[in-house]
């Protein structure tokens, strides 16, 4: 979900070359099997998360830090700041510390597989958010497809059924490999399903930050002023894309998310109503997903499960929200 800071083979070669010399990186195996019984206060559980710059991953770490508090695990966080290399280090040095399960959220799926292939066997490995497939025990998820074509169906109805707009997509840039597409899918497609047609203008990169997204939205509208509508692949994005919109006077171009349901975006889904700017988004919550991923951790470390008894994917709940339903998911208080 968002952009490397470095040249990305030459790094992840040398990480490769360090993890590769580590056959028993936490002294221990991660066999599919049970574990040793223990407490919930004996167990310490490593999180690996990519980037804090982004409220949808600084509420994750703070849901988990709610869980290691209510539940009395130990919780190690480490923050990986969009970049790869330093996230599988960081991985590393996690196991090396002694901990009983590694949760990550993987910032590049193709290029870390050998990497955290390899952590995995020295320690169970639970993916939320972003996971990689055939590695770990599981991964826990929104249906980012399902969510992005709920959101881009409500977004539809906009617009005249039969219409042709112009659309501009605001994304996690080269390295967003499975997130961001499948999102971006979804959305074109809800807006297929309810009957508009489009012709994309401008694919550009504004690593799921709201600050990255304000020269983003500006570069869109120097090359096409009136665009229909700009979408965000998260909240984030695109409240960056509505707040340049502002800024710049424009009064014509609409926005929407495919996924996430912030509460800023669904603040200003509800101040505008049916006829406001901001006019879907999908639910994406980083809680949900959080508390479900803890959970299969410390039951993991606890030995209550074996890791071959838990599914290989877990979905958190999908749904769309606009103006007709944004009440029922407004939570003023909450985090996010």
């Amino acid at each position: 979900m968002t952009t490397m800071r470095r040249g990305p083979l030459a790094a992840l070669s040398a990480a490769a070359l360090v993890l590769a010399g580590c056959t028993t990186i936490g002294g221990k195996a991660s066999s599919g099997g049970p574990r040793e019984a223990k407490k919930p206060t004996d167990v310490t559980i490593g999180f690996s998360q990519r980037q804090l710059d982004a409220p949808y991953f600084a509420a994750m770490v703070d849901a988990a830090r709610k869980q290691a508090g209510k539940r009395g695990f130990h919780l190690e966080v480490q923050n990986a700041d969009g970049d790869a290399v330093t996230q599988l280090n960081q991985a590393q040095t996690l196991v090396a510390q002694g901990i009983d399960v590694l949760v990550v959220d993987a910032m590049s799926p193709k290029t870390q597989k050998v990497q955290l292939k390899d952590v995995a066997g020295e320690v169970p490995l639970v993916f939320v958010d972003t996971g990689i497939e055939g590695v770990g025990v599981t991964a826990v998820s929104s249906d980012n497809y399902a969510i992005g074509k709920l959101s881009g169906r409500l977004a539809a109805k906009r617009f005249h059924r039969g219409s042709t707009i112009s659309l501009a997509v605001l994304n996690g840039g080269p390295d967003d490999e499975i997130v961001g597409p499948d999102r971006q899918r979804g959305f074109l497609d809800g807006l297929r399903a309810g009957g508009v047609r489009y012709h994309i203008v401008a694919r550009t990169p504004a690593n799921y930050s709201q600050d990255a997204a304000v020269p983003a939205t500006e570069s869109i509208l120097a090359a096409h002023r009136n665009v229909d509508l700009i979408v965000g692949l998260n909240d984030s994005m695109t409240l960056g894309a509505l707040s340049t919109l502002r800024d710049k006077g424009n009064k014509k171009t609409l926005v929407a998310a495919a996924a996430d349901g912030q509460k800023q975006a669904l603040q200003e889904i509800r101040a505008g109503g049916c006829d406001g700017r901001y006019i879907s988004t999908g639910l994406n919550s980083p809680k949900l997903a959080a508390d479900l991923a803890f959970d299969l951790a410390l039951r993991i470390g606890t030995g209550e499960v074996a890791p071959k008894d838990i599914e290989k994917q877990r979905y958190t709940k999908a749904a769309g929200i606009d103006c007709e339903n944004v009440d029922d998911f407004l939570d003023p208080h909450s985090v996010f």
